[in-house]
């Protein structure tokens, strides 16, 4: 997997718990919300990687939650990332931003997909903090959604791929995998975005699994590729664009 380095994903690490409304951070697995009126920005401590989450204001209805796993380069850790203010021009919606180091692992794949045997502890990790701010925060259960970037991405596929009927929706851009696992990820809808000419993810891989699923008989999936542009350039055409976002939001699972 030595084609996953990435010169450039996501915003600089600048400050390692960064808050801007209500905080909850500390050492080893710490978690220790305020109560269920904290809003803003959150981050605390998991295993020893830091997690960061924006809660809006609450709407009196239980709020959608999106997963957002980072590049290998990437660093969602900070207020401003692009997601929140995307998501929330739509309708409230809390963002979890789960994080593993650049130098986890030299191959770029660390949050692991398909070509795994099993899922990496980074992924673990993430569905670990996803399922507990679900219950402590009374999430809309039905409406969890991930979206990867790159090495995220290919997280998308292995969630995908191990727990088809979760996630109400999900867009992998830029992403790997291979040619497994195409009648569970037909389960769950999925958007995938990829650049003609990336240099990095081979658009090939997205080619090939898009037509498996729907050869698989999946009906809800949908495919997007950008003419001639590499990996970089299409991760950030595609958060330009509020299409992926608002089709993420409207899906639900019964």
């Amino acid at each position: 997997m030595s084609l996953r380095k990435l010169s450039l994903l996501g915003l600089c690490f600048a400050a390692h718990f960064a808050c801007s409304s209500g905080t909850a951070a500390g050492a080893g697995n710490a978690y220790q919300p305020d109560g269920a009126q904290e809003t803003g920005f959150i981050t605390w401590t998991y295993n020893g990687q830091p997690v960061g989450m924006y809660l809006p204001a609450p709407i009196g209805k239980p709020l959608p939650i999106v997963m957002f796993l980072h590049g290998c380069t990437g660093d969602p850790i900070d207020p401003s990332f692009w997601m929140i203010a995307a998501l929330n021009n739509i309708e409230p919606t809390a963002l979890l931003l789960p994080f593993r180091p650049a130098d986890e692992d030299t191959t770029c794949s660390a949050w692991g997909g398909t070509y795994d045997d099993v899922e990496r502890p980074g992924l673990i990790d993430a569905l670990a903090q996803l399922d507990r701010v679900i219950a402590e925060r009374g999430f809309d259960s039905k409406r969890q959604y991930v979206y990867g970037e790159s090495m995220g991405g290919e997280g998308v596929y292995r969630l995908l791929f191990d727990w088809p009927t979760r996630f109400a929706g999900a867009i992998s851009v830029a992403g790997y995998t291979i040619d497994k696992g195409a009648e569970q990820m037909a389960q769950t809808p999925l958007w995938i975005v990829h650049g003609s000419e990336d240099t990095t993810s081979p658009v090939e891989s997205d080619r090939t699994i898009y037509q498996s699923i729907l050869d698989a008989g999946g009906t809800q999936v949908q495919y997007t590729e950008y003419p001639g542009l590499d990996h970089v350039p299409a991760i950030e055409q595609a958060r330009t664009d509020p299409a992926f976002l608002a089709w993420l939001l409207a899906q639900r699972r019964n």
